[in-house]
């Protein structure tokens, strides 16, 4: 009852149209009115937005050039007021990538064939109090301190395995300095589990939904270790799914990914029936697009008729390559898969040049990690080189 309220706006720029989104907040108590006068993104042009609360509301993507307040300073200028605004509570671009550890495992022993996600996810479980101990430690020393700038904290745990070979699980999360941020068990990826070849555990036949929870997984761990993701499917679903089944998939699909580093190839037909199934629950796409509220993967994605390659990649200085001949869907029918390492180098000769692909430079990444690990004198937390630690 008592708490700030907050309203998420989009304002077309009354010259050029172009969508700038920002947040008006209102207070339980006392709140004031007033103007922004905003440099537009696109054309350059001045306009002004009026709204609650004027110097403590978040600017978005505005350029705010000015500030009044109605009461001290009101505006008296002669530049012109957006008045095409809608607000929007869309979750349509909002990143909840997940590892499901009842699914299908792909970390497996190579040695006992059993799954290890399971007791990797037990191992972290039990150890939380300690990892919560070393976070809050970290926390005050990086809000004291001049630290190096880092994406993601890692925690790197023991898993019990009755083989004589020694597997380190990988789990991740964003880094972020704020006290009073979730910090539970829920809130961890996992990235990696080392002492597994991937190529043997993802190479042959398999149910279409093996591999549906096998890509989910990669992308996890893409999201960490590598620089940009390709997604190059010329089909989401298939002829006999509704459109509320397939939009189920692109969700699926489009949560676990990060819209500046993914690059997306499907045929127009998929991109045109993934706005006809978003229409079918009452959003126009266009009507998105033109407040800039589209889902921003399907905004740059890539079109290509003559293609029925199915191509998932992790993009870096070492590239994973996972392809095979499932669509993305789920079922129980069998598919062939293979999974493989490849420099950079090669994977543009063999997977983007052919594609005619043109890849965008990808987006900087933290030069640190923070990693929270356990020495034979117990748990520490270190500032390591790097975005993220060496996969193994």
């Amino acid at each position: 009852m008592f708490e700030t309220k907050r309203k998420n706006y989009a304002a077309k720029c009354p010259h050029c149209g172009d969508p700038h989104h920002y947040t008006e907040l209102k207070f339980p108590a006392v709140n004031d009115r007033g103007t922004w006068v905003i440099k537009c993104n696109a054309c350059g042009q001045p306009f002004a937005i009026d709204l609650k609360n004027p110097i403590e509301s978040p600017t978005g993507n505005c350029r705010v050039l000015e500030r009044y307040d109605d009461e001290e300073n009101p505006y008296a200028g002669s530049v012109e007021y957006a008045t095409d605004k809608a607000v929007y509570k869309l979750a349509i671009n909002d990143e909840d990538p997940i590892f499901d550890y009842s699914g299908h495992p792909i970390y497996c022993c190579p040695d006992t064939g059993k799954g290890l996600e399971q007791p990797a996810l037990a191992e972290l479980t039990a150890a939380m109090g300690e990892i919560r101990r070393q976070w809050g430690k970290a926390l005050n020393y990086c809000l004291a301190m001049r630290t190096p700038e880092a994406d993601h904290l890692v925690v790197s745990i023991k898993v019990p395995c009755s083989c004589s070979r020694e597997h380190m699980a990988t789990f991740y999360r964003p880094l972020r300095l704020d006290p009073d941020a979730s910090f539970e068990v829920v809130d961890f990826l996992l990235a990696n589990i080392s002492g597994i070849d991937l190529n043997d555990v993802l190479s042959g036949i398999h149910t279409k939904s093996y591999l549906m929870d096998a890509l989910d997984k990669l992308i996890v761990r893409w999201r960490l270790y590598k620089d940009q993701i390709l997604i190059a499917a010329p089909f989401v679903g298939h002829q006999w799914k509704s459109k509320s089944e397939k939009l189920e998939i692109w969700e699926r699909l489009l949560k676990q990914l990060d819209a500046k580093r993914t690059v997306f190839l499907t045929r127009s037909a998929t991109w045109s029936g993934y706005k006809s199934a978003l229409q079918e629950t009452g959003l126009d796409h266009d009507v998105l697009a033109s407040y800039g509220l589209e889902n921003r993967i399907v905004a740059t994605g890539n079109k290509k008729q003559d293609f029925h390659a199915k191509v998932y990649v992790g993009i870096g200085g070492q590239c994973e390559v996972f392809s095979g001949s499932a669509n993305l869907v789920d079922g129980p029918s069998m598919e062939n898969s293979s999974f493989a390492v490849a420099s950079y180098n090669k994977v543009i000769e063999k997977y983007i040049d052919p594609l005619k692909l043109s890849l965008p430079e990808a987006p900087d990444r933290a030069d640190h990690h923070l990693m929270i690990s356990r020495t034979e004198d117990g748990w520490k937390t270190t500032i390591e080189g790097g975005p993220a630690p060496e996969l193994s």
